[in-house]
């Protein structure tokens, strides 16, 4: 069985820092990492994704009202979502040592956004690091039947060795 990796957290936590740590010591060590990272721009409220290999950014969507109109409060830009799908597709064709996913949460869960591409990384033997915030995380494994993880949380980010290890241990 392949090794799925997840790190939570809420909103904030550092989830998406401590993926990119750990995504530069993979690299830094030889692993074919492919996949994106999510970037949020403050100001604007605009999400981005980067591709962790080409550096690539594209605009996935941008807040265009308040909370209470979850979840319509985000517009999205079709290039950005569009691409995303491609690059999951490129990790499906590729095989790399990992594929990263950042982030999976409520737009997959209603089977919107990356719903159908996540859906077949989980399906393939290809080795998925992604995150996820602490409130969707329960769902998520039920939805897509993760049944064995390696779960890390906000108390684990301070030390990225520790997930590191684990996957050199069993990616390699």
């Amino acid at each position: 069985m392949k090794p799925v990796f997840i790190i939570s957290g809420d909103k904030g936590s550092g989830k998406s820092t401590f993926l990119a740590t750990v995504l530069s010591l993979l690299q830094m060590n030889g692993f074919v990492v492919h996949g994106f990272v999510a970037l949020h721009h403050l100001e604007s409220d605009t999400y981005r994704i980067k591709n962790v290999t080409t550096h690539e950014e594209f605009p996935v969507m941008q807040r265009v009202t308040g909370f209470e109109k979850r979840p319509d409060h985000f517009s999205f830009f079709p290039e950005g979502v569009e691409k995303g799908l491609i690059w999951m597709e490129e990790m499906l064709e590729q095989s790399p040592d990992i594929a990263v996913i950042d982030e999976i949460g409520g737009y997959e869960l209603q089977g919107r956004l990356w719903s159908d591409g996540f859906t077949r990384l989980i399906e393939s033997d290809t080795p998925l690091i992604f995150t996820v915030k602490t409130k969707h995380l329960h769902q998520v494994i039920e939805k897509w039947h993760i049944d064995t993880a390696f779960i890390f949380e906000p108390a684990d980010f301070g030390n990225p060795i520790k997930i590191f290890e684990k996957i050199k241990e069993l990616v390699r």
